[in-house]
């Protein structure tokens, strides 16, 4: 069955199951549902096992393992009274009104009761608000940020990356990194609903978070300073995905939107041919390897050894089974489009399930200016190779949560959640421009499909033992994969003498050039598999007054990643480089008239290129255990102290993906590490938090950093290869924060923090001819920064938002990088001094409008080498407006994006200031359409 036909019986499911649940959810609609957290108010902890009575009624409902409870409740005031052992006791008065109320208690300990008035408010809200995130932010145990999907739609993010840049401290890079705090991408790791996630990049330490869409996530928590029961890779932050909760009533959602691109949309683009335009992000098998391509290298059978490889007439014959579509196509960019559908509800007090699907769609072009700069002898830069790249883009992506939680009673249960999400990227890129290095002029095209996939499978429980000292022992085994296929990226290169630049191609047209780079294929395959179990024990004690946690747990992750790689060529049959009257066919030609099969095996020579280093294997597991101790000194006085135990065992082989070669290179990095963690909360007033921090934690090489695999992506652009001598980074970390929360999503709060890296990993640039980059620990390094945020509600109908952060980085580099990095001292890579945002909403009845501006400062794209300077990019800001009204069910949503279309401006300075590359992203403008059934 086609994937378009799977779409529709995916709908036709949906579109049953509202129609089957349908009228028990309107029945449900008779009654109020009643739903809240109890907790201890003195240090957050969720009271399992409390009993909830409604007065009037005298129905009891107990808490669950989350210290959740779930009433039904006739309309009218109702008093609910919250009584358990050691406590104050505690009535609140409701309004049943037809609708579901959240009313959340915090309970105090009776030999707290005098000093400390808790007020239980009755409320409307749900987790993946603004008020609720602020509200998990001010019982946290770390110094935490968060943004809900609620306020990510309402800000028009499509993704978590979009959605993160509005968090302060955090910066986005290439539209799907982000950096916490100033640090790079590797420095933040990521979670999926509390487990690791395997990466689909390649070349980099990091979770693209634009494979993330908002319609299937709660919230994005990123915790800022370390606790012993999460993972000890910690540095920048701890970003923590948590997916789609289960509604407190029924949910059934729709929406459609349409989108429009400025640089794009109506306007004619390079496409890929391909595909018939992949509106799914699935490759159709227009660039699968031919099935009759043997698994074994292709190479040719020698006089000595017949017995060795393949005919020339067989290899001819796999060279003519390659498609031969070389070329992208110029055709009008199309509006995107998206679409989602949500359902679920909870059926009583023990079963409840959630799904979700999305798709999206967009056509998009980016122009581009690039150079590439060498030191001239007058000690200046040069521009040797001047290009402008011009690239269009089809990208789709699709996502679909599932999720299942049964309780079979109120202190015991399973949950089953299931996440897939993939994307796929379709590229039609042309370039042109000069190299003086050896005096031509180049015109390049290139086809590149990427797909990308992560799965995420998870069974947990969470069980509460009140007569064994108030256990709660909760586990979780996570199965995850990451796959990411690249089949088939084409590229030609065509050439001429540099002296007859800006003369008539008709006159002087440009020749096929038989470079390593022309006439090649290349396959390239990654899978890189997780399976995570933890458990947790946690014991809740009042003994001596003093509410304390106790907790120890277990995790082990097993990671494994498997990389592949294939290259072609086709080689001229000639025995004088680039001398037309030597050649078979006519080197003017396109590609498309060059590589017809008649030329395959006359006039061009198939061969296969795989290196003996184009595979490697990564193994990689961590046990580890850990103690912590939550403890309330006095009302408003908290400790949370424990440490981490990991030992950690990596091994990487880089080997001939064939077997042919027996030589391996293996990189390997096995630690026992202990990492201390200290978190102070003092109460400062009612509303008010003062936090301090320290611990240390750990940033340990990627896969990839490691392989001796090496790809360069065009010519003259530089090549990526990994250092098999990368040890891990160390980091010392202190923390501070004042918060004040005022109500509502009212937020006053300042920070101040201090890194210290020893050997830290980064990204360096050895310029040459055909640059390549490598990844190196330097000697150490320290990042001190401080964070300013306020939020406040000005009258009935006006908000600001605004947050600032501050960031200062040095870096010392190792004697031996001293020769080789240009710069002796200099900020850490990826850095941005300066990071600021602001978001203003007017509302008024159902109509609301928000201005949102983004601003980071400038930043090290790439460390520069050899006497090249470092590869800066320019601060820059964005201004975006969203506008939605409500019509009872309806919502429209009118998102304008980038409204300032800033310059992307890379640079290098010498003497003078050059530039590097240069180019815009253009105008967005989005209208959706969202219809709520209940």
């Amino acid at each position: 069955m086609s994937l378009r036909g799977k779409a529709k019986e995916v709908l036709f499911v949906c579109a049953l199951a509202l129609c089957v649940m349908a009228p028990a959810w309107v029945a449900a609609q008779v009654t109020t549902r009643v739903v809240g957290v109890v907790r201890d108010e003195t240090n957050a902890i969720a009271l399992p096992g409390v009993p909830v009575e409604v007065v009037e009624t005298k129905e009891v409902a107990y808490t669950d393992v989350d210290g959740r409870y779930v009433l039904q409740v006739p309309p009218g005031k109702h008093t609910l009274k919250i009584a358990l052992e050691g406590y104050q006791e505690r009535s609140i008065t409701i309004d049943a009104a037809g609708r579901t109320l959240t009313a959340d208690v915090g309970l105090t300990m009776a030999k707290f009761s005098e000093t400390v008035t808790v007020v239980a408010q009755s409320v409307d809200l749900q987790t993946s608000s603004a008020e609720a995130q602020l509200v998990e932010r001010r019982q946290a145990s770390v110094i935490t940020d968060n943004i809900g999907s609620q306020e990510m739609k309402s800000n028009g993010d499509s993704d978590a990356a979009a959605a993160m840049s509005r968090v302060t401290g955090l910066s986005l890079v290439d539209n799907q990194y982000v950096f916490v705090r100033g640090l790079g991408e590797r420095y933040s790791n990521t979670t999926l609903a509390g487990s690791v996630l395997p990466t689909t990049e390649p070349d980099k330490k990091v979770v693209p978070l634009d494979l993330f869409p908002t319609g299937l996530i709660d919230s994005v928590q990123v915790s800022k300073s370390y606790s012993p029961d999460r993972s000890a890779e910690f540095a920048g932050g701890l970003v923590q995905i948590v997916p789609m909760k289960l509604p407190n009533q029924p949910v059934v959602d729709f929406s459609y939107g349409l989108d429009f691109y400025s640089t794009a949309t109506g306007t004619s683009i390079p496409m890929s041919p391909l595909g018939n335009r992949d509106v799914w992000g699935y490759d159709n098998g227009a660039r699968a390897l031919p099935a009759s391509f043997p698994g074994d290298k292709i190479v040719r059978q020698g006089i000595y050894t017949p017995d060795v490889g393949f005919t020339a007439n067989q290899i001819t014959e796999y060279g003519r089974a390659l498609e031969n579509l070389w070329v992208p196509v110029n055709e009008d960019g199309k509006p995107g489009q998206n679409w989602s559908a949500t359902v679920g509800n909870r059926f009583g007090s023990k079963l409840g399930i959630v799904a979700s699907i999305t798709h999206s769609y967009k056509e998009q072009f980016l122009d581009e200016l690039r150079g590439f700069y060498r030191i001239s002898g007058a000690g200046t830069l040069e521009n040797t190779s001047p290009l402008r790249i011009q690239t269009g883009t089809q990208k789709a992506q699709l996502g679909i949560v599932g999720n299942v939680s049964y309780q079979f009673a109120p202190s015991q249960r399973l949950n089953i959640e299931n996440f897939y999400t993939h994307s796929g990227r379709d590229e039609g890129r042309f370039f042109q421009g000069l190299n003086l290095d050896n005096q031509r002029e180049y015109k390049n095209y290139r086809l590149q499909f990427i797909e990308e996939g992560l799965m995420a499978n998870a069974v947990g429980g969470e069980h509460f033992f009140q007569n064994a000292s108030n256990s709660r022992i909760d586990w979780r085994v996570n199965y995850a994969r990451a796959t990411r296929d690249e089949p088939d990226l084409r590229e030609t290169l065509y050439e001429r003498l540099i002296g007859l630049v800006g003369t008539p191609e008709t006159t002087n047209p440009f020749t096929y050039a038989d470079e390593s780079q022309s006439g090649f294929r290349m396959f390239n395959e990654l899978k890189d598999d997780t399976v995570d179990v933890a458990a947790n024990w946690a014991v809740f004690n009042t003994a001596g007054g003093r509410p304390t946690q106790y907790k120890f747990g277990v995790n082990y992750v097993d990671r494994s990643r498997d990389f592949r790689s294939r290259r072609f060529h086709f080689i001229p049959i000639t025995t004088q480089k680039a001398d037309a009257g030597n050649l078979q066919f006519d080197n003017r030609l396109p590609p498309e008239e060059i590589f017809i099969p008649s030329n395959i095996g006359t006039a061009m020579r198939f061969n296969e290129e795989t290196r003996p280093t184009d595979a490697y294997d990564g193994e990689q597991t961590t046990a580890s255990g850990y103690g912590m101790l939550d403890v309330a000194f006095a009302a408003r006085t908290r400790l949370i102290v424990g440490a981490r135990v990991e030992n950690f065992d990596q091994t990487v082989t880089t080997l001939d993906p064939f077997g042919l070669f027996l030589t391996q290179v293996q990189a390997q990095n096995k630690n026992t590490d202990v990492f201390p963690s200290v978190n102070f909360v003092q109460g400062v007033g009612e509303q008010a938090n003062l936090r301090f921090s320290y611990s240390t934690t750990v940033n340990r090489p990627e896969f990839r950093e490691l392989a001796e695999f090496e790809f360069t992506d065009v010519v003259g652009n530089r090549a990526v290869k990994g250092n098999a001598d990368l040890k891990r980074a160390l980091i010392q970390n202190v923390d501070a924060r004042w918060e004040l929360f005022s109500g509502g999503r009212g937020i006053l709060a300042a920070s101040a923090f201090y890194k210290y890296f020893d050997q830290p990993i980064e990204r360096v640039v050895i310029a040459a001819a055909n640059p390549i980059a490598t990844f190196q620990n330097s000697d150490n390094a320290r990042n001190f920064g401080l964070e300013l945020e306020a939020g406040r509600q000005f009258g009935n109908h006006l908000f600001f938002n605004a947050n600032y952060t501050f960031v200062d980085s040095k870096i010392t580099l190792s004697p031996e990088q001293l020769g080789v990095q240009t710069s002796s001292e200099r900020p850490l890579a990826g850095q941005s001094k300066n990071l600021f945002n602001l978001a203003a909403e007017y509302f008024v009845a159902r109509f609301s409008t928000r201005l949102l501006y983004n601003y980071f400062g400038d930043r090290i794209a790439d460390v520069g080498a050899n006497e090249a300077p470092d590869i800066i990019e320019q601060g820059r800001g964005r201004l975006d407006l969203v506008l939605s009204q409500r019509l009872k069910s309806l919502n429209i949503r009118l998102n304008v994006e980038n409204l300032t279309n800033s310059d992307y401006f890379f640079t290098q300075t010498l003497t003078t200031e050059e530039t590097q590359r240069l180019y815009k992203l253009g105008r967005t403008v989005s209208l959706s359409f969202g219809y709520n059934v209940f």
